[in-house]
């Protein structure tokens, strides 16, 4: 195989709503607050429902998507460091909201500046979130796969029409190498010899979980809230090298490679990961599924890149390359 025709596969969590799986963070906390939760014990309801950080979120149904979750995670710990961060947030920012969510008793660790025991059950309750969502993840969402495909059964098909050398994924499933096992009438396909998941897999593998869900760096500073840090959590948990081992030791400027990303935002909290994939690929298809979308992944583009001059010298020399999803599909012959 020659080295124009090796192909890199990048998917987020818009690669698993194509396959119609219920995986926005608010499906799960609507899934865990409903009568219907036979996957979790008595025990592990009452934990999770009073888990003041799910119930955060669980007001906060609006935001708009993993990246606005992450986001409003990074406001929690803004507002609890306005002692300690750099980064000073407005003192009254969704004050009753946290409070109401964190209780009188919690906020008092803040106020009495005793940090020690704030950020120790600030990280226990990241902890017990990450918990629910691995049982999410590895029980019930595999009962939402089908067994078998049909025509009807819905997923992205020209992405599993092609050969991938390497898979980057964003998510904690395995829904590639499941739907890929299910092809040809439960024959297979040919996947990947490289697959890395860069944020860690939920324990449906068999392995034991190692999530990673924290924020941006904004504030090297401080410390105390290392353990919230997304390349603190890359660290301790053990993912995130392999990528960048793929373009030290695998993939050269000489001998490029051709990029699909799917499903990702393109959100710059991902930026050190996208921005080393767009240098080191001979050009990148980014997949949209609607107007809005395409238009959103625009912004991000630009915000990436750091100026409108810097993404549209890209656009036009065709080394980015944003293309409909759906009319990748319909292209497919009968």
């Amino acid at each position: 195989m020659t080295s124009s025709n090796r192909r890199m596969l990048v998917v987020g969590n818009g690669f698993d709503l194509a396959h119609g799986l219920p995986t926005r963070y608010q499906d799960m906390l609507d899934k865990l607050f409903s009568d219907d939760t036979p996957w979790l014990s008595i025990k592990e309801c009452q934990l999770y429902r009073g888990n003041p950080l799910i119930r955060y979120f669980h007001q906060h149904q609006d935001i708009a998507g993993w990246t606005g979750f992450e986001g409003e995670l990074q406001i929690i710990i803004n507002y609890f460091c306005q002692s300690h961060s750099a980064v000073i947030t407005n003192p009254d920012l969704k004050r009753s909201s946290i409070e109401q969510a964190f209780g009188v008793f919690f906020c008092k660790y803040w106020r009495e500046k005793r940090y020690r025991e704030l950020w120790q059950s600030l990280q226990q309750y990241l902890n017990e979130l990450i918990s629910y969502i691995d049982l999410y993840l590895s029980k019930y969402i595999p009962s939402q796969v089908p067994k078998t495909l049909s025509t009807d059964s819905q997923y992205p098909r020209f992405v599993y029409k092609r050969h991938y050398d390497y898979f980057l994924s964003f998510n904690y499933t395995n829904t590639y190498f499941d739907f890929a096992e299910m092809m040809n009438d439960g024959s297979g396909i040919v996947v990947p010899t490289e697959d890395h998941f860069i944020h860690g897999r939920c324990s449906a593998m068999g392995a034991s979980q190692n999530i990673v869900l924290g924020i941006e760096d904004n504030d090297p500073s401080n410390l105390d809230t290392i353990y919230f840090k997304k390349y603190f959590q890359r660290i301790q948990k053990k993912t995130g090298r392999e990528v960048f081992d793929w373009f030290d030791e695998k993939i050269s400027s000489s001998e490029p490679i051709v990029t699909d990303i799917f499903g990702h935002s393109l959100d710059t909290t991902d930026k050190d990961i996208l921005m080393l994939i767009f240098e080191k690929s001979q050009y990148t298809n980014i997949y949209y599924y609607n107007q809005a979308d395409y238009e959103q992944k625009i912004i991000n583009l630009v915000r990436l890149y750091g100026s409108p001059e810097e993404f549209t010298k890209r656009y036009y020399n065709h080394k980015i390359r944003l293309r409909d999803q759906i009319a990748e599909d319909e292209q497919l012959p009968d």
